[in-house]
């Protein structure tokens, strides 16, 4: 409890409050270089000093995994993670600027200001909202201003040269693996609120009678998305072409016992502000490679 009250601290909530400002506001409006070297700084000091009080026993290594996680996030090695996510509806942003890594001198100021003795005596109900406002922050800082966008009426046929029972097979597995990623995610972030008064709200829910699984987010307001829907094939005949709607994507399923195809028939993507270009043909693009490729190498 005690470690939980350095969050209290004006210096960190000061760090907290101009991340937001500088993400939401400042780089929108001024958009240039120091914006984004502002972000890098307040990010870091804000980041260290939060998950320091999370686990106050471990300081040192958060601080170490935060200079580990930084190097390679601003760096091209996190792309393909970066692409993937965007594929799956979040959409993350970042510029790789080797002079960005100036921003972890920050972080021994971080550390001081940690271990430096300072009294705070904030109710249980206050130091809640700070983490989940703190939370809400660091997520902001990689997901730009930007609007969900719909494509509709696509009708693009993708080949494969396995049957169509074999498609629905490394279908399901896929999404299997997309509903376990997204699960560990929610243990993680719902781990940091244990022994606060806020509750585990993110969770994944299955109906057996649609085996379709759902999701709902601690501020989805009771609203669930289909993240993932399984095909029986036992249930349908051979000559049926079969649908499949999530909040991602609309496709439907054909084929025989040689051959089978995939026909795309809407997506939901992520338009940024900042994005140039045709915001609807890089999300197909991405569509393409995360998705259909993958069905095509799954089985080797």
């Amino acid at each position: 409890m005690l470690a939980r009250q350095k969050l209290g601290n004006p210096i960190f909530i000061g760090a907290v409050l101009m991340l937001v400002l500088n993400d939401w506001y400042l780089k929108q409006t001024l958009a240039n270089s120091l914006t984004g070297k502002l972000s890098d700084v307040t990010g870091l000091f804000a980041f260290t000093f939060f998950f320091s009080a999370v686990f106050p026993r471990k300081v040192k290594l958060v601080h170490l995994f935060t200079t580990l996680l930084f190097l390679i996030w601003k760096s091209p090695l996190a792309q393909p993670l970066i692409d993937g996510l965007g594929t799956l509806g979040l959409p993350l942003s970042r510029t790789v600027d080797y002079t960005d890594y100036l921003a972890l001198m920050i972080l021994p100021v971080s550390y001081y200001a940690f271990k430096t003795p300072v009294k705070h005596a904030l109710k249980p109900a206050w130091l809640s909202a700070i983490s989940v406002f703190s939370l809400l922050a660091f997520a902001a800082t990689s997901l730009p201003p930007g609007s969900y966008k719909k494509v509709d009426h696509i009708n693009k046929t993708y080949p494969f040269n396995f049957s169509k029972r074999e498609l629905v097979t490394r279908l399901n597995a896929m999404q299997l693996d997309y509903v376990h990623e997204i699960n560990k995610n929610i243990k993680y972030q719902n781990g940091l609120n244990r022994g606060n008064t806020v509750k585990d709200s993110s969770f994944i829910d299955f109906d057996s009678r649609t085996s379709t699984f759902y999701y709902s987010g601690a501020f989805s307001n009771g609203k669930k998305d289909t993240i993932a829907r399984l095909i029986d094939y036992e249930r349908v005949k051979d000559t049926d072409t079969i649908p499949l709607k999530t909040s991602y994507a609309n496709i439907t399923i054909s084929g025989n016992e040689n051959n089978s195809e995939i026909k795309l028939i809407s997506l939901v993507h992520y338009a940024r502000r900042s994005d140039k270009g045709d915001h609807d043909e890089k999300a197909l693009t991405l569509f393409e490679k995360y998705v259909v490729k993958k069905l095509k190498g799954r089985g080797k």
